[in-house]
């Protein structure tokens, strides 16, 4: 299992150092706004599911607003030492590439006023390094879902495997009564006979005083 991880981590890392983050113009409720994107080779769902569970832990709870999945009050330590409203949207770069996503941060001050590079350079360059992060992050969060998942089959494997052992117990015990009353057949099957042939004998007795 360590070396699954470390060959995840080890790929994250190696497609993170393809695809760094850059300054962009987004598009927020009809007007364009400076922010931040990278590419990372997840689904959508995926990597929303793993901001999701980042910011959770953190103690944030996400709301979808118009289209972003946005984080209010948000201190980060990779982004110094304020508090920021954050924006993430995730969009697929094409049709043919089901797993690969661009993902776009908005940095607020507060009351959709979005930071650029040009108002706070020193933040954005954090923001940036801190996206840089996010292939690494949403593959270990990736990692540990499948893990989950396999657990999941694991356990159902190992209740249908106890399920049909229950099955083969109670088949063998119909099996073993099943010997023992063809057995006992057997038997009875046997004194049958000797009584049939007492029987016979004593017709045939009966039969022979008919002659004299």
């Amino acid at each position: 299992m360590k070396q699954l991880y470390f060959a995840v981590m080890a790929t994250a890392i190696c497609l993170t150092s393809f695809a760094q983050s850059r300054v962009a113009t987004a598009d927020y409720q009809k007007t364009k706004q400076p922010g931040i994107e990278t590419d990372v080779p997840f689904s959508e769902k995926t990597i929303t599911s793993s901001l999701e569970d980042y910011f959770q832990k953190l103690g944030y709870k996400g709301k979808d607003t118009k289209g972003y999945m946005t984080y209010r009050g948000v201190h980060l330590p990779q982004l110094g030492p304020g508090s920021y409203d954050l924006y993430f949207k995730a969009d697929r770069k094409s049709r043919k590439e089901k797993d690969a996503c661009t993902v776009t941060m908005l940095i607020s001050g507060g009351f959709d006023k979005f930071i650029g590079d040009t108002t706070n350079a020193a933040l954005i360059d954090s923001a940036k390094n801190y996206l840089n992060g996010l292939t690494v992050r949403v593959a270990a969060y990736d990692l540990e879902q499948q893990i989950v998942d396999q657990e999941d089959a694991v356990k159902k494997a190992a209740k249908s495997l106890s399920s049909l052992t229950e099955t083969a117990d109670d088949l063998q015990k119909k099996k073993s009564k099943l010997e023992n009353d063809i057995a006992e057949n057997i038997k009875k099957q046997a004194s049958q006979k000797t009584e049939m042939e007492k029987q016979q004998q004593i017709l045939q007795t009966l039969k022979e005083k008919r002659r004299q």
